[in-house]
């Protein structure tokens, strides 16, 4: 527990850039497979009202992608500090999950997809969201598990374009993440009334649902 501590402070915390965007976006995000698909359906019913989206911490720009692809309707924000990802098609903001650049209660839903690991301050980040998401919205939040199987890790790691990337994601990048438990009382702590947690049953994440 140690290491994984240091290894969150030190290595973790912090946005992709340079020849770490261009790894992940080019080997690393691809092995999430069809969580995309998964995410949208159960996201669904909280999105489909929804006219303005953030898809908090974006990367190379897929949840977004699909996103508008599945609710054209809606107006999708990507949020992403790093300079380093390929700008996508559609509207893009630079900006730190620590000061999100909307107006209080302007966004109906946020989601963030293996983000919240990579922010340095975590409670002020849910803060944030509860500041901007308007009162009866949703937020969902996507990490990667340090309590998921090991099938579930090898699910992934098996579709990562490297073999040092597939070695090291279990020990090293997997063990390290943040637990449900904890971004759940960050998230308490940042405002949000209700935290539900779900697993998804391929892929070694969680999923919290704060309302």
């Amino acid at each position: 527990m140690r290491i994984a501590g240091w290894l969150d402070g030190w290595l973790y915390r912090r946005p992709f850039t340079g020849a770490s965007a261009r790894r992940y976006s080019a080997r690393e995000r691809p092995a999430f497979g069809d969580l995309d698909d998964r995410l949208l359906r159960r996201w669904q019913p909280d999105l489909a009202a929804a006219r303005v989206i953030v898809d908090l911490g974006a990367g190379p720009g897929t949840v977004g992608a699909a996103l508008r692809r599945a609710h054209p309707e809606a107006c999708v924000i990507d949020v992403e500090p790093s300079a380093d990802f390929a700008a996508p098609r559609g509207l893009r903001v630079r900006a730190r999950a620590e000061a999100l650049p909307f107006a209080t209660g302007t966004v109906d839903a946020a989601v963030s997809v293996s983000a919240i690991r990579h922010v340095r301050d975590r409670l002020a980040a849910l803060a944030e969201l509860r500041r901007v998401v308007r009162p009866g919205g949703v937020v969902w939040l996507v990490e990667l598990d340090p309590d998921a199987s090991a099938a579930r890790v090898r699910t992934h790691a098996d579709g990562l374009a490297s073999r040092w990337l597939s070695a090291a994601f279990g020990p090293l990048v997997v063990a390290t993440a943040p637990t449900a438990a904890q971004i759940a009382a960050a998230a308490t702590r940042a405002g949000w009334d209700t935290v539900a947690r779900e697993d998804d049953l391929h892929q070694p994440v969680y999923l919290l649902r704060l309302g």
